[in-house]
């Protein structure tokens, strides 16, 4: 088996590779190290390869740590390997161990949409060295809505509120609108600012989702879709497609209009555009891992609930530390950074990826 770093004009082949695995992620395309890559990361692609056939592989991100000329690796919803092969696994993490001397790399994150009850590929991580992470990047809970049945079917399948909620909007004369130019950006962006300050959550620069436009639009991964009302922008939602498999990766809703519903009809329109695409799952993203009133994301959950998918529990995410001293150090330093973060920006010290 030959281990190696792929290069840009293998993109399209990393694509392929990366949207067929079972547990394949937008957040492991090219597309998305290329955006990272924008904002402070540095992404590198490495792939086990067997007779010119990628067996295995893992999208990194490296980030530099200030001051002490180290850096820490992350795999979002990586690696892309058969977990329950411990052989392929650890000949896998060997030749990312081996990239991580050359770069003064002092960890390994990772965090792959393997369900937490695979017995089998946990107990495998474990067994490789991993220790469980004591925060979260990605949430660790999802709803995962099966898109392979009829608009009828579906509609049917949803929570009695939530179909008179996607009834109602239509009434009302809510209207749903692609738009993935640079305006419609700065149209969800905007609403997106106002959901931000209300909710009490940090979000990027209007530029951060620009990039998203060009990268990830650019190369067919995602789109954004805006709900009008009276004419006015009401609500936002950018998508990202990978495989058969969509996510909802960012959601806007002004404050005025809200009775109106205008974000039932959103998704249930953005369901049947991603239906006459061939796409099977649509993935609703971030809940909590244990629902609960006082949950920071409680009406967040209540919402995507309604549309009566699947819920998932992943086994989150997992630290391998190639230097434990400097790992323990740093790892308790960046949890008292983020806490204090938090402290000044919102007020408290709060978690919405906690559980």
């Amino acid at each position: 088996m030959k281990a190696r770093i792929l290069t840009y004009p293998e993109r399209t082949r990393w694509n392929e590779f990366a949207a067929a695995c079972p547990h394949g992620s937008i957040l492991q395309s090219y597309e998305w190290g290329e955006l990272k890559g924008l904002f402070g990361w540095q992404p590198v692609r490495l792939v086990l390869e067997d007779n010119g056939q990628i067996r295995a592989g893992i999208s990194l991100l490296q980030r530099e740590i200030p001051l002490i000329k180290h850096s820490f690796f992350y795999a979002p919803r990586g690696p892309l390997v058969d977990l329950a092969d411990k052989e392929l696994l650890h000949e896998l993490l060997d030749a990312v161990e081996e990239e991580a001397e050359r770069r003064r790399v002092i960890s390994l994150k990772i965090d792959p949409e393997i369900s937490e009850a695979a017995a089998l590929e946990l107990g495998v991580i474990k067994n490789s060295g991993f220790e469980k992470a004591r925060k979260q990047v990605q949430p660790r809970a999802t709803i995962l809505l099966d898109l392979r049945r009829s608009e009828e079917e579906l509609l049917k399948s949803f929570e009695e509120k939530t179909r008179y909620n996607i009834r109602l909007a239509a009434k009302k004369g809510v209207r749903i609108v692609e738009e993935k130019d640079p305006a419609g950006v700065a149209r969800f962006y905007e609403i997106y600012r106002q959901t931000a300050a209300r909710d009490g959550f940090l979000i990027h620069p209007e530029s951060y989702y620009q990039k998203i436009r060009e990268l990830i639009f650019g190369a067919g991964l995602g789109s954004n879709f805006v709900a009008y009302y009276e004419g006015k922008p009401v609500a936002a939602v950018i998508v990202f497609v990978f495989g058969k498999k969509l996510w909802y990766m960012y959601g806007a809703s002004a404050s005025e209009y809200r009775n109106v519903m205008p974000n039932h009809l959103l998704h249930w329109e953005i369901i049947k555009w991603a239906q006459a695409r061939g796409v099977e799952t649509y993935d609703l993203w971030g809940i909590p891992a244990n629902p609960s009133e006082g949950h920071p994301l409680y009406g967040v959950y209540r919402f995507k609930k309604g549309f009566a998918g699947e819920t998932v529990r992943y086994i989150g995410a997992y630290d391998f530390p190639y230097s434990p001293l400097y790992y323990h150090l740093l790892e308790n330093g960046l949890i008292f950074w983020q806490n204090l973060r938090s402290l000044i920006t919102k007020g408290k010290i709060e978690d919405s990826l906690g559980e």
